[in-house]
C-alpha cells in the first residue's frame, strides 16, 4: 500500500460519519451489552438485575423515540406493493412487545428496585412465568435482530474503529 505523505502539521482525517449514526451505534451497543449483563442473573445478582432492566426499560423509550421517524417511515411502506422492509418491521414490532412484557413482568415481580423504592406489589406466579418466557424470547429475537443488521453493525464499525486514513492517502491496488 502506497501512501502519500500529508503536509507537517495536518491531522489524520476519518471518513464522515453522521453524528446520528454514530448515536445509533454507541447507544445500541450500550444497550446490548446492557441487556446481556441484565440476562446473566448469575452473573449480576438480583438487585442489579433488577435496576439494570429498569433502566433497559427506559432506555427502550429513549431508543423508539429515537427512531421513530423510521417507524412511521416504514410502516407507510407497508401498504406499498413490494414493501422491502416488511420483514425488519415484523421482527422489530415482535421485539418491542416482547420486551415491553419482559420489563413490565420484571418490574411486577421485583423483590429488590421496588421495595428500595417504598413500592410493594404482590405478583403470582403468571407474572413470574410471563418474565421467564419473554426472556427467553427477548434473547432469541436480539440474535435475529442483531443478525439482520450485521452488515450495517460491521460497516459503522470499520468506519468508526478503523484505521485512519489521512488526507491525501491513496488506496493502490
Amino acid at each position: 500500500m502506497e501512501t502519500t505523505a500529508s503536509p507537517p502539521g495536518t491531522a489524520p482525517a476519518r471518513r464522515r460519519i453522521p453524528v446520528r449514526t454514530r448515536l445509533d451505534f454507541w447507544f445500541d451497543g450500550v444497550l446490548l451489552v446492557a441487556y446481556t449483563l441484565v440476562y446473566s442473573l448469575g452473573f449480576t445478582g438480583l438487585a442489579i438485575h433488577e435496576w439494570l432492566g429498569l433502566g433497559i426499560g427506559l432506555a427502550l423509550l429513549l431508543h423508539l423515540t429515537l427512531h421513530w421517524d423510521w417507524v412511521v417511515r416504514t410502516t407507510r411502506k407497508l401498504f406499498v406493493r413490494g414493501g422491502r422492509d416488511r420483514g425488519i418491521w415484523l421482527l422489530n414490532l415482535a421485539l418491542l412487545v416482547v420486551m415491553t412484557l419482559c420489563v413490565l413482568s420484571g418490574v411486577l415481580i421485583s423483590r429488590v428496585a421496588l421495595y428500595q423504592l417504598g413500592i410493594s406489589v404482590d405478583a403470582g406466579p403468571f407474572w413470574t412465568n410471563v418474565h421467564d418466557t419473554t426472556s427467553k424470547l427477548t434473547l432469541i429475537l436480539v440474535s435475529v435482530h442483531v443478525a439482520v443488521r450485521w452488515r450495517w453493525i460491521v460497516s459503522v464499525a470499520r468506519r468508526l474503529l478503523g484505521p485512519r486514513r489521512t488526507v491525501g492517502s491513496r488506496r493502490s491496488q
